[in-house]
């Protein structure tokens, strides 16, 4: 209420920008057959970016584009961390298998030479 839409699914504007002398319209649609003239060079409405998504929409332009960005940003990170903690997982298990070599390795070394001290 209050506002109208230059093409469906378009971004919403205040009614009062309608035949206001500027176009806020891409086609200028919301400037024809008003017999109003836009001043010389001088906005009387803010520019495109101004305006806001139809309501009960999912939002179009530029904010899918932004939200399809972050969304392809965050399957980059995740597969990162992913990559990242299987990296350390594997080297952990490395590690632990390499001690356990020496431990027997130690082991047998005990039976076969017992303490001197004994």
């Amino acid at each position: 209420p209050g506002r109208f839409q230059c093409q469906p699914g378009a971004f919403c504007f205040p009614a009062e920008w309608r035949c206001d002398g500027h176009p806020d319209c891409e086609d200028e649609e919301d400037e024809r057959g008003c017999g109003t003239a836009t001043p010389d060079g001088a906005w009387v409405t803010p520019p495109r970016s101004s305006g806001v998504p139809p309501a009960g929409g999912a939002g179009t332009g530029e904010r899918g584009v932004v939200l399809c960005l972050c969304a392809l940003l965050s399957l980059v990170l995740l597969s990162i961390l992913v990559a990242v903690g299987s990296i350390a997982l594997w080297g952990l298990s490395k590690a632990k298998g390499r001690s356990d070599i020496f431990s027997l390795e130690r082991a047998s070394r005990e039976q076969l030479m017992p303490d001197k001290n004994q």
